[in-house]
């Protein structure tokens, strides 16, 4: 039988639905019930409202799945790569018209490679996509399990000390930080201003990291520049000290005997720094907090911990789904469950609500770490999947075997509400405090 969100909600009508308010996903979390309306009963629907520009939504495992795969009819470059209200695209926008016209950088230049589409787009992303293999990321499974191993030891110490952590600051920010850090020939020790950078890109609302007397435009101008000046730094020193990391291969790199430019370096080192840890460290942190919810996942994961290393990394990343949505735009009128996309227009993939379909997974709204086969789309499909994929699957395989030989997941407990992270794009608690019981 399958179990939908929540069959105490009451009815819904699609007039009712609200995929797209900020509010709602810091209040409720990640809207099951009306992904599962729109799933069953109008997998391709038009979604018009106030505060944010009309698209198709869509929410079938097959439809997301066969749209990532068609890059010839759903373009990244149509101008709408992310689903966000009016007044972020504006304030985004505008943004990005400062930054231009300050650094003498090209308009017509894409914000990064996420946002072009073949041949550019894999001609960019060839430079590094070596470096991403499954075969690579076993030759890290040393380095991941110890660091892995570091930093879980490191943070059941204070727990048991009975301090009150941040399981995100604190813990899951850590390893795929320092692990993306060490692969670009940064300094490891660097990765908590990373983490404060990267935060500010994607939190558009918090103060978290506002100076004494710092307002909130004042606090974000004053990240994004030191970012940049970091990013600038970087650069020049790869370029007078060249290494063996992903930084000097992007310097040093050309496409078409051209040399990357400045403007396109920074947007490659931004989607590498920020990218790099976002689905890592959300699927450990809200997958942590799912799984103390569970005792019997827990106890089937400490006895068999090896065993089911693979398959409880894949469910996590399932479960807790830290891309939101992309969206696309359509090349060409397509038609799709009676409708007609149009040319033009642009259509959002929802991929949580591909994550719970019933014609796919089994008891899509319970977590089974034995599950097998698993075909999320936590990574996307297609042209476009996620660069990173493998290196966040040995990530979290390091992360929950270490896990597992500790009492973490039997012991701890939430301290406090967790704090949603303002964004519609990115589904991830900024800050989740927990403790020991006793």
């Amino acid at each position: 039988m399958t179990t939908f969100a929540d069959p105490a909600t009451p009815q819904l009508s699609l007039d009712d639905i609200d995929i797209h308010s900020i509010e709602k996903y810091e209040r409720d979390g990640y809207p099951w019930a009306e992904w599962d309306l729109l799933r069953e009963t109008a997998p391709c629907y038009w979604y018009e409202r106030d505060g944010i520009a009309p698209f198709w939504a869509v929410t079938r495992h097959a439809d997301v799945k066969a749209i990532g795969a068609d890059a010839g009819r759903f373009l990244n470059g149509g101008g709408r790569l992310r689903l966000r209200p009016a007044d972020w695209d504006r304030r985004f926008a505008e943004a990005r018209r400062k930054k231009i016209e300050a650094r003498g950088w090209d308009p017509a230049e894409a914000e990064d490679f996420i946002f072009l589409d073949a041949p550019h787009h894999t001609a960019m992303r060839m430079l590094t996509a070596r470096h991403f293999t499954p075969a690579r990321c076993r030759d890290m499974a040393g380095e991941l399990k110890a660091n892995a191993e570091r930093f879980t030891r490191a943070f059941v110490e204070r727990l048991e000390a009975g301090e009150t952590v941040d399981l995100v600051h604190d813990y899951a920010v850590a390893l795929p930080l320092v692990t993306i850090a060490t692969m670009m020939g940064l300094n490891p020790d660097d990765w908590a201003d990373i983490h404060r950078w990267t935060d500010a890109i994607f939190d558009l609302e918090s103060d978290r990291f506002a100076n004494p007397g710092e307002d909130h435009r004042t606090m974000r101008r004053r990240m994004h520049a030191e970012f940049h000046e970091y990013r600038c730094q970087l650069i020049e020193q790869k370029r007078r000290h060249p290494g063996d990391d992903l930084t000097t291969l992007l310097v040093q790199a050309d496409i078409d005997g051209r040399p990357l430019t400045d403007q396109q370096l920074h947007g490659y080192l931004n989607v590498l720094i920020a990218a790099g840890n976002e689905t890592t460290r959300n699927a450990l942190s809200r997958g942590i907090l799912a799984l103390i919810e569970r005792p019997d996942q827990v106890a089937l994961l400490r006895a068999n911990p090896d065993a089911l290393n693979e398959s409880v990394a894949e469910e996590m990343v399932r479960w807790t789904t830290p891309v939101i949505q992309f969206a696309r735009t359509a090349a060409v009128d397509v038609e799709l469950h009676g409708q007609t996309i149009k040319a033009g227009q642009h259509v959002g993939i929802w991929y949580g609500a591909a994550n719970r379909d019933p014609r796919v997974f089994d008891r899509p709204y319970e977590i089974d770490i034995t599950r097998n086969p698993n075909e999320h789309l936590g990574f996307g499909h297609g042209q476009h999947f996620c660069l990173g994929s493998n290196l966040a699957k040995w990530e979290l395989r390091a992360a929950f075997r270490a896990v597992a030989d500790t009492e973490l997941l039997d012991r701890l407990e939430p301290a406090a509400e967790p704090q949603w992270l303002t964004d519609l794009h990115v589904g991830a608690y900024k800050q989740a405090l927990v403790r020991y019981r006793h």
